[in-house]
């Protein structure tokens, strides 16, 4: 790989190289280099000094600083709404990160536009589904009859808006992450292209949001009592089926043999 240990512009950085690695090893595959399209693909969502990634974070919590004031600004209450804001705008932000260093790095090969895509089901699976919909349907229910039973208008409507931002931050990461076209030269790097729609779906957690709202009762903000355990029963069912579906998610296959870099050379 060309120029891969220099660092240069266009080209995977060290540790981005070695992150391929140990990725691919965990998997069943060892590589004394990985091969440069995925040292690209999976180097830019695990390296740990991916360039540009900070500019997108930074940008991501001033943007939600924004919105938890303007969200003030019209009388929305609950003080996890800025907290969820942020938690939402990060994931995005992450997720926007992988594919700008994947552009920088230069045109990817694409095998297939549409036909060969896996299915979102067999990505996303039956528990990550059920944690999504209970999230965003369950939570706008709640949200709906607090607001017509209760005087807890504006907690309300906080509620509502927070699972509002939440579900567009999850849902442009999973329509990104499900439609684009396999980006792969060979079988092994379609395989490769799968296990990484895997792991961008895993930016966005929808489980994660309801579990403000029990930081909302711990503060004692504006909660209608008659309400708590329902919504303790909430936030217990949507973030134990996304921590079922993220492990379920772990327990992926090895790798399919193939092509994936420079074997390891192997002493006499």
């Amino acid at each position: 790989m060309a120029n891969a240990m220099t660092g240069w512009p266009g080209e995977p950085g060290f540790d981005e190289i070695t992150a391929t690695r140990q990725w691919l090893g965990k998997r069943g595959v060892e590589v004394g280099e990985p091969s440069r399209l995925l040292a690209a693909r999976v180097g830019a969502r695990l390296s740990r000094r991916t360039p540009g990634r900070f500019r997108w974070l930074a940008g991501a919590a001033v943007l939600s600083v924004l919105l938890g004031m303007a969200a003030g600004a019209v009388g929305l209450s609950g003080n996890g709404i800025l907290l969820g804001l942020i938690c939402a705008s990060l994931e995005v932000a992450l997720w926007l990160s992988y594919q700008h260093r994947e552009r920088a790095l230069g045109p990817l090969p694409v095998m297939d536009r549409r036909s060969g895509r896996p299915s979102a089901f067999a990505i996303l699976g039956g528990w990550y589904v059920a944690s999504f919909v209970i999230t965003f349907g369950g939570g706008a229910a709640l949200a709906a009859v607090i607001h017509l039973t209760t005087p807890a208008k504006a907690y309300a409507w906080g509620l509502a808006a927070l699972l509002g931002w939440a579900a567009l931050c999850c849902a442009v990461i999973l329509i990104g992450t499900l439609r684009r076209p396999v980006y792969a030269d060979d079988t092994a790097s379609a395989a490769v292209d799968t296990e990484l729609r895997v792991l961008d779906s895993q930016a966005a957690l929808p489980g994660f949001y309801p579990v403000i709202v029990l930081y909302d009762m711990a503060v004692g903000d504006q909660v209608p009592a008659e309400f708590t355990g329902w919504l303790i029963a909430y936030a217990v069912l949507a973030f134990g089926t996304t921590v079922i579906g993220v492990w379920r998610h772990h327990r992926r296959p090895a790798l399919p043999p193939g092509d994936y870099g420079t074997p390891v050379q192997v002493s006499s």
